[in-house]
């Protein structure tokens, strides 16, 4: 069972380190052809993508037994689901996003680099 943990934590640290690269290249590819493009997809990125790093770092990174292994894992999920509702209405709040659909597009690009990238490193 923990040959099985230790491939998927290398593959969710493989993922983050890839996503990390990512958004740095889609901001500065953003914000040489629009400036403030670039805010709008970055915040909707960061509020998909740190979320997602909670929940690595929850189930992969903190010292835990192997019976607790699952409850850990429902705990990331729902630490990921809140911490993802409270950065969007952080960013709505007191960031001025003007283009919805960009932020929109940055969120969905990370949660789709967030569900296929472990699963590409088999």
């Amino acid at each position: 069972m923990s040959k099985v943990l230790t491939q998927a934590k290398n593959r969710y640290q493989k993922a983050i380190i890839i996503e990390s690269v990512c958004l740095v290249v889609f901001g500065v590819f953003l914000a040489i052809w629009q400036g403030e493009s670039a805010v709008d997809f970055s915040l909707g990125f960061i509020s998909a993508f740190v979320p997602f790093c909670a929940f690595a770092y929850i189930v992969f990174f903190r010292k835990q037994d192997f019976s607790t292994k699952l409850k850990a894992f429902y705990l990331a999920e729902v630490v990921k689901f809140l911490f993802t509702i409270l950065l969007v209405i952080t960013f709505f709040k007191w960031f001025e996003i003007t283009n919805f659909l960009l932020f929109f597009s940055g969120f969905m690009v990370a949660l789709l680099l967030n569900n296929l990238l472990p699963f590409l490193f088999r």
